[in-house]
């Protein structure tokens, strides 16, 4: 029996800066250590819930401030090394790293259920919606795109092999072409 995949729409996925301000309330708020570091990892890298549970602790380099995401793909390995100059994801999986016991290799022992329901709750309880854990990596590339109007950069922080799967991206951009054209012309006009 095959299962229908649900089609993700612009409407399902959040405003990148509405997962910022959710992190930084479930922070204040003393927000689970373990559930907000791997929100966190999916808001500051854009990785698929598969690549967050792949994750070992080794893969958290504090020192040059990345992570190295390992993605298999068709039998293949892959690493990507996706840099994060945020002090905010640092201080969350900071803590969140001393938390885990000392032999500890994985840096989540929780089964990929158990990370979906994590991403539910912190969404429901943060945004008041419940949002899938893949609209999260497609609200990082908006953010991303927007903000650096380069294709390649974000081919390579997500880790996609051509640019096919990221025509998507340029269609949710589309209201900020229409807002830089509008100023545009309201700045010709004046």
């Amino acid at each position: 029996m095959s299962r229908k995949r649900k089609t993700l729409k612009l409407e399902d996925i959040p405003k990148y800066e509405s997962l910022i301000i959710a992190i930084k309330k479930a922070r204040r708020h003393r927000y689970k250590p373990r559930d907000l570091a791997l929100v966190s990892i999916l808001v500051f890298t854009g990785c698929r819930l598969g690549e967050v549970l792949k994750l070992r602790v080794k893969d958290i380099d504090f020192k040059h401030r990345t992570i190295r995401i390992l993605q298999e793909k068709k039998g293949k390995k892959f690493i990507r090394i996706v840099p994060i100059p945020h002090d905010l994801f640092w201080d969350i999986i900071e803590r969140y790293t001393r938390s885990i016991p000392y032999k500890s290799e994985r840096l989540f022992s929780i089964t990929i259920r158990q990370a979906r329901n994590i991403v539910y709750n912190f969404t429901t309880r943060y945004l008041k919606s419940r949002i899938r854990p893949h609209a999260i990596r497609h609200s990082y590339a908006i953010f991303v795109l927007k903000h650096t109007k380069d294709l390649e950069a974000l081919r390579r922080l997500l880790g996609h092999s051509d640019y096919k799967w990221l025509k998507v991206y340029l269609d949710y951009t589309q209201e900020d072409l229409e807002t830089m054209l509008r100023e545009a012309y309201e700045r010709l006009s004046e």
